[in-house]
C-alpha cells in the first residue's frame, strides 16, 4: 500500500511526520518546500504569505501531480492547500492506481468545483471558513460522484498542531478514520490480489 500525504502551507512538520508514521507500507509526503523545510515560526498569515511568494497553488498542483505520476500511490491524506492541490493534480492525471483520497478543509476548492478526481474522495471541512460562504460550495461539490463531504464542528488546522485552530480531539478521531481507511484499502487489494492469483 503507497500512501501520499499532502501538507498544508507549513510543510513537512514534525507532528506531520508524527502523523506519518501511524500508517503501514510505504508513505511519501509532499510538501510546498524542498528538503523537509517547514515553516514552524511563522504564524499563519505569515506562513501563507510565504507559500504564495514561493510556490504559490498553481506550482503546488503541478508538484504533487509529478508525485502522483511517479510515486502512484493508492491512498491520498491532504491538508488545507496541499488537499485542493491535490483535488487539481487528481483530475488532470488519469491514474488507475488511486483508490481513495481524504482532503481536510481544501478552502481553494472553491475555485474548482468543476473539477473531478476521478477516485473516491471524502472532504472534512472545518464549521466555516474566513474567506468564504461555505454551505453554497459543499452543494455544488455534493453533486459530484463518488465525493463525501462533511461539514466538522471544528476550525480551520483542526489537524495541524501549528494552526490556530488545532484541535486535539478532532485530530485524534480523524488520525483513527484515516488509519481505518488505509486499512480497508489493504484488505480490498489483497482480496483482489488473491482473486486474481485463484
Amino acid at each position: 500500500m503507497r500512501t501520499l500525504i499532502v501538507t498544508d502551507i507549513f510543510g513537512c512538520t514534525k507532528s506531520l511526520i508524527e502523523f506519518s508514521n501511524q500508517f503501514d507500507g510505504e508513505i511519501e509526503i509532499v510538501s510546498p518546500y524542498d528538503d523537509g523545510e517547514y515553516k514552524q515560526s511563522l504564524q499563519e498569515q505569515h506562513a501563507y504569505d510565504y507559500f504564495i511568494q514561493h510556490l504559490g497553488h498553481d506550482a503546488y498542483a503541478d508538484k504533487v501531480q509529478e508525485s502522483l505520476i511517479r510515486f502512484s500511490p493508492e491512498f491520498i491524506i491532504s491538508f488545507s492547500a496541499g488537499a485542493t492541490a491535490s483535488w487539481r493534480a487528481l483530475a488532470r492525471t488519469p491514474l488507475k492506481r488511486v483508490q481513495k483520497m481524504i482532503a481536510f478543509y481544501p478552502g481553494q476548492i472553491r475555485n474548482f468545483t468543476d473539477l473531478n478526481p476521478n477516485c473516491h474522495v471524502d472532504i472534512y471541512f472545518p464549521e466555516y471558513e474566513k474567506h468564504f460562504e461555505l454551505n453554497p460550495v459543499i452543494s455544488i461539490l455534493k453533486t459530484i460522484p463518488c465525493l463525501s463531504v462533511v461539514k466538522s464542528r471544528y476550525y480551520h488546522g483542526f489537524m495541524n498542531q501549528m494552526s490556530e485552530g488545532y484541535n486535539h480531539d478532532a485530530y485524534q478521531h480523524y488520525s483513527q478514520i484515516c488509519q481505518l481507511e488505509q486499512q480497508i484499502l489493504v484488505n480490498l487489494t489483497d482480496k483482489h490480489t488473491n482473486s486474481s492469483l485463484a
